[in-house]
């Protein structure tokens, strides 16, 4: 009896110190992201690109503090009406100092403003930080994102790390600050070279097991709000 209480005990302990360990593994990244749902007219969507690029391939645009992706919204539900996203990832709280200030009065930040004000509409803007993520998957071209409600962190963060680990670290996992939609407090990512391999690699996810074992080990602590795919356009002051 006393054996098996001991056995019991350490098996405890060892339960604890993995959560400790992933807790402090997720929250050693200490960049930050600013994500915006934006509505661009039909008309106007080769000129928001452009104006983008002229203001990005700037002197201006590559002093920014930041490496910006604009994609396309491919699949998306009732939950995210915009056509593109926007994103803004800085590596420290540091690079958001002067986030309001808008683009800068060159000539390029000028037409870039002009551009937005008359085709673009903004539906949200997210604040959030990377707590599993490298950054040189910004560089795939199709990413999808699931938006979740996540109620027992210790239990999904085992969970997601157990899974993680088995797939050799290809999923993203980011939480919500500010701005996200009602009950959304992380989202999950996988990114792939385009829509074929993403497909291909969620067929090596269901064939492992290691999707139905996430699911299984995570059950309870997080719900599916929903998710989107989206086509990257454009990246920028990527290193």
């Amino acid at each position: 009896m006393e054996l098996i209480k001991l056995k019991t005990m350490k098996k405890i302990i060892l339960l604890l110190s993995i959560s400790i360990l992933s807790f402090t593994q997720l929250n050693a990244q200490k960049s930050y992201w600013a994500c915006m749902g934006v509505t661009v007219d039909n008309w106007g969507q080769q000129q928001f690109v452009e104006a983008m690029d002229n203001f990005m391939n700037s002197e201006a645009g590559k002093s920014m503090p930041y490496t910006v992706t604009l994609s396309e919204i491919s699949f998306t539900n009732g939950d995210f009406d915009s056509t593109h996203q926007l994103c803004f990832i800085g590596q420290s709280a540091d690079a958001f100092a002067n986030w309001t200030s808008g683009p800068p009065p060159t000539i390029e930040g000028l037409a870039l403003f002009v551009t937005i004000d008359k085709y673009v509409e903004f539906d949200q803007i997210i604040l959030g930080s990377p707590l599993v993520f490298n950054p040189e998957n910004l560089a795939n071209n199709f990413s999808v994102v699931w938006a979740m409600n996540v109620s027992d962190p210790a239990k999904f963060v085992n969970a997601f790390s157990e899974f993680n680990q088995n797939l050799n670290g290809g999923f993203e996992l980011h939480e919500a600050i500010i701005g996200a939609q009602k009950g959304v407090t992380h989202y999950l990512v996988a990114r792939q070279t385009n829509l074929a391999e993403w497909l291909k690699g969620r067929e090596g996810v269901l064939n492992s097991g290691a999707g139905a074992q996430f699911q299984s080990s995570s059950q309870g602590a997080v719900d599916i709000m929903f998710n989107v795919g989206l086509n990257l356009i454009k990246s920028y002051n990527q290193d």
